[in-house]
């Protein structure tokens, strides 16, 4: 009797409302610690996703812009370009105008008055203004400057 006693009171607590309240609460608990932990990575892995697709758009557009310039080094106006500069090469019917690079301080000056007031570009100004130094003043400086 004893022992039938006991078994309903074993029962009673295993099937009473705050017994299985407080298991399916451990039961919610245990389950959700792997789901968070999965929501998380989960997060990780779309934030990285959406970074790497950033960094392709980038290098697709830095390829883009590398064909375009390699296009633009293939073609013919690049090579005529290049041949006028550097070859001192010129077309049928053109004339070519040779400036030697003494020239007179008033020519210089008024070259550089009429193209300040021409061209508004920032920095012209301070791109004629520098002395020219020898490497040695150079050197002289770098080492012995207070």
């Amino acid at each position: 009797m004893v022992n039938k006693n006991k078994k309903k009171f074993i029962y009673r607590i295993i099937f009473s409302q705050n017994f299985l309240a407080f298991l399916g609460l451990v039961v919610i608990v245990l389950i959700s610690f792997p789901l968070a932990k999965n929501i998380s990575n989960r997060y990780k892995v779309n934030h990285e996703i959406k970074e790497l697709e950033k960094e392709i758009a980038n290098l697709e557009n830095k390829n883009s812009n590398f064909k375009d310039l390699v296009s633009y080094l293939e073609s013919n106006q690049f090579v005529e370009e290049q041949a006028r500069l550097k070859l001192g090469l010129k077309k049928e019917g053109e004339d070519v105008a040779v400036i030697k690079n003494g020239l007179d301080n008033k020519i210089e000056n008024n070259l550089t008055a009429t193209s300040s007031s021409i061209f508004n570009i920032p920095g012209l100004d301070k791109a004629n203004s520098v002395d020219p130094i020898s490497n040695l003043q150079k050197w002289l400086k770098y080492f012995f400057k207070k």
